[in-house]
């Protein structure tokens, strides 16, 4: 399966993944921890790593079409939490 992951330097990093988590849970599965989190999508899964400075994100699809697709919803949600202007997020 295509998977691809990124990381957000943030010194916010852990209260972002609860942010994401917390806000997802509402209509999918959720899961989170202070640390860790994963997020299962009708599309993938994304799953969640913070310390102090970085929030690292892992995407996994069953395609490389919900790959992108899944990339571009957490892109907004982050950018949404993080409240920037625009976030570019290098996926690898």
């Amino acid at each position: 399966m295509p998977n691809s992951h990124s990381r957000f330097p943030s010194s916010q990093a852990p209260r972002l993944l609860g942010r994401l988590c917390k806000h997802f849970s509402h209509k999918i599965e959720a899961r989170w921890s202070e640390r860790e989190g994963l997020l299962r999508f009708s599309i993938g899964e994304c799953m969640l790593q913070a310390d102090e400075q970085t929030l690292q994100l892992t995407c996994t699809a069953p395609s490389a079409a919900e790959l992108d697709e899944l990339q571009e919803v957490i892109r907004r949600h982050l950018q949404g939490f993080a409240q920037v202007d625009e976030l570019v997020l290098q996926w690898h």
